[in-house]
């Protein structure tokens, strides 16, 4: 059976670990047998060669004889990566691996525009692997508007949220629409609202999203068109005041979550990623509307941030 190596936002092991057959797992990294396409990785990997040890060297993991590569047609380069940095090699190495890559298949070497990429990584754990990539993450995802998701961690938010097929979940911020999106493709719910209190925003909403989804141009510390107790779920990235000014943000997180009280139902969830952490924790207390069950400790964009799994409070 296959064997796969495929990365993710660090701080999700657990989660991701629930939904693949993990061989093992790594701070944002897994050796899996599951599908290397699935929504929550970055990059994956066929995995052609696993290696333990310490002082792991790109010399001695360079392969011999022959395998069998996934993509063995067009064009390739070798990267080399150690402690999730691209490193460069002594020429003969790359030359050796270059070798090594032609011997077992059809490919020949571009190292400007290839059709498929070799890796050598080592990592600060332990170990290394060489693999061949499958799945990159899109050049377009790189060049994201400031305060939009990624699809992958979108979806693992939506993972952390666990809908079910009969709930109704609303998504208060919804932005640039990452968390409707990755809702609609790969998870059940029985009815999807969304709102933000940018006119253009909400106006691309409804031309993207599909004509079930109720989408509205919403004050989210008022929640004018939600009803009271009629939300299962809210899976949702409020603002950070980072790329947009916010007078006040521990007020304004305040005023954000006694509105979602009123409007969750009496066992009501909220999922929250959040980087001012200091100042949402601080406003769970002050207002008393949840409890933090659980914290994901991750990084968005080199900024350190949290996923509140938060419980509506019952007084």
């Amino acid at each position: 059976m296959a064997e796969y190596i495929s990365s993710f936002p660090t701080g999700f092991e657990e989660i991701v670990a629930r939904h693949v057959p993990s061989i093992q797992v790594y701070n944002g990294l897994v050796r899996h047998r599951g599908d290397p396409n699935a929504p929550f990785f970055n990059n994956s990997w066929h995995c052609l060669r696993f290696f333990e040890g310490k002082n792991l060297s790109f010399h001695a993991m360079i392969p011999e004889g022959k395998l069998r590569y996934p993509i063995a047609d067009g064009t390739f380069r070798v990267r080399f990566s150690k402690s999730n940095q691209f490193v460069k090699v002594d020429k003969q190495v790359s030359l050796r691996a270059e070798k090594a890559v032609m011997q077992s298949s059809r490919l020949k070497p571009d190292r400007l525009n290839p059709k498929t990429e070799l890796w050598y990584v080592i990592r600060d754990e332990g170990f290394g692997f060489y693999g061949q990539l499958l799945r990159k993450r899109a050049a377009t995802e790189k060049n994201l508007r400031p305060g939009e998701l990624r699809p992958e961690f979108a979806c693992l938010m939506c993972m952390c949220g666990n809908p079910a097929k009969q709930s109704v979940i609303l998504d208060p911020f919804a932005g640039y629409g990452a968390i409707p999106a990755q809702l609609i493709r790969h998870f059940p719910f029985g009815r999807l609202c969304v709102s933000d209190n940018d006119p253009d925003k909400v106006n691309a909403l409804k031309k993207a999203l599909p004509g079930n989804v109720q989408v509205a141009c919403e004050d989210a510390l008022r929640l004018a068109g939600i009803a009271d107790a009629s939300v299962d779920l809210i899976l949702t990235d409020p603002p950070w005041g980072y790329y947009e000014q916010i007078d006040g943000i521990p007020l304004f997180y305040e005023g954000m979550l006694r509105a979602f009280r009123r409007v969750l139902k009496a066992d009501g969830r909220a999922v929250l990623l959040c980087a001012r952490k200091e100042e949402i924790e601080q406003a769970v207390k002050r207002t008393g509307a949840f409890v933090i069950g659980r914290t994901i400790h991750t990084l968005v964009n080199g900024k350190k941030a949290g996923v509140y799994l938060l419980a509506r409070t019952e007084v």
